[in-house]
């Protein structure tokens, strides 16, 4: 994986948008991009770079936010991460772009009450189907 590349890349397709890019110690290059711009970015990573190896998507609730990372590999790692408002956590599926993400956007929207808008499984995964709290990784309001 040619990271330079990639994000010469992203930095085009992102232009009119602030885009933030840091390295952590392990080998992994983290690029920030809004919420609406994860799934061209995605498309271009397949498109110009045959990037498919989504690893994971991982999430969190910072309180303030629900923070998405999407963990691509391709003997490096390369990580887009996104926040959405935790009143609204909405966003695009990648499942037509990269089938295997219905698992992970699946285990998020149990977890994290995030939505992916046109996924189409809405079937429990790993939650009990008689689930009646709230999901489990959200924070509290107090």
């Amino acid at each position: 994986m040619n990271v330079e590349q990639i994000l010469d890349v992203l930095r085009a397709l992102l232009a009119d948008r602030p885009v933030e890019v840091y390295e952590i110690p392990i080998g992994e290059t983290v690029v920030v991009v809004p919420p609406d711009s994860v799934h061209p970015a995605v498309r271009a990573l397949i498109d110009q770079f045959s990037l498919t190896h989504l690893s994971t998507i991982t999430g969190h609730d910072t309180g303030q936010e629900i923070e998405l990372l999407y963990h691509f590999w391709d003997g490096q790692g390369l990580t887009l991460r996104t926040q959405l408002p935790r009143d609204h956590a909405v966003i695009h599926t990648l499942i037509d772009l990269i089938p295997g993400a219905a698992f992970y956007e699946r285990e998020v929207t149990e977890m994290l009450d995030v939505v992916f808008e046109w996924h189409p499984m809405t079937d429990r995964l790993i939650l009990p189907d008689d689930w009646h709290g709230d999901p489990p990784l959200r924070k509290g309001d107090g």
